[in-house]
């Protein structure tokens, strides 16, 4: 049994999936760093439980050994940033500290103008590229934000542009009509075009090097992982490792 429980523990902290990311998949506001989430998180279910969007649900058995986790969804439920799920974390993977919308970063937003309506509607009346006369204007991701005119404004009244307010929550997502959807959410932590899907057009013009992210410094692994740090209430990464033992000392834990 001692072998057993051993091993159960050397898999939990020497988990390989710990940086495992993909694009539309997202921790709930005021997650730290994935690594140290994986460290902190113990499954509770409590911000899925107090979501009253039911935004966030638990990662499942394809999720590998993240299972239990829990994730926003984008393609299926966005998150509205109600801030409720931070404050009832026992243990700081989800950041106490952060209460207000704009300091969540999930990830951000990124739109694909091949597949826009309202950019394909632009190339068909207003340039004059028609392609089958079936142009039309949407506007539900700018309709559906809650950080409307902040993190997405529509330029010239008509184009849906992401901004660096943008914090990944992934209800344009959700509401995108077009198929395959046009919006996407480029997860927090991703470092490269590889697992970053569809990425971000800007860092191939003005980065030297896009196999590491863009040149805003967003996806920078080392940059990330002090921001994140800097936000948590725990300080620095902590060096405990699972030992299977119930914490009663903390409240509601019978």
């Amino acid at each position: 049994m001692g072998g057993l429980v051993q091993w159960l523990r050397t898999v939990l902290n020497e988990n390989p999936f710990k940086d495992d990311f993909a694009a539309d998949r997202m921790r709930p506001p005021g997650a730290v760093e994935e690594e140290r989430f994986m460290e902190l998180c113990i499954r509770c279910a409590r911000c899925i439980e107090v979501c009253p969007y039911s935004s966030i649900q638990r990662s499942s058995y394809y999720d590998r050994l993240q299972i239990g986790t829990p994730y926003v969804y984008a393609q299926q439920r966005g998150c509205y940033l109600c801030m409720l799920c931070p404050p009832v974390c026992p243990t700081g993977a989800l950041d106490p500290h952060v209460i207000r919308p704009l300091q969540v970063r999930m990830g951000i937003a990124r739109i694909n103008e091949k597949t826009c309506l309202n950019y394909l509607y632009e190339q068909d009346e207003l340039q004059g590229v028609s392609r089958d006369g079936s142009a039309m204007i949407c506007n539900v991701c700018f309709n559906v934000c809650p950080l409307r005119d902040t993190a997405i404004i529509l330029k010239n009244g008509l184009l849906p542009v992401i901004t660096d307010e943008c914090v990944g929550c992934g209800a344009c997502v959700e509401k995108c009509p077009t198929r395959p959807k046009s919006m996407q959410i480029i997860t927090e932590g991703m470092v490269d075009d590889l697992r970053s899907g569809m990425y971000h057009l800007r860092s191939r013009r003005t980065s030297p090097d896009t196999s590491h992210g863009p040149a805003d410094g967003i996806y920078h692994r080392e940059e990330l992982l002090q921001r994140k740090q800097e936000l948590s209430p725990q300080g620095q990464k902590p060096t405990f490792e699972y030992n299977f033992q119930v914490q009663e000392s903390v409240e509601g834990w019978e």
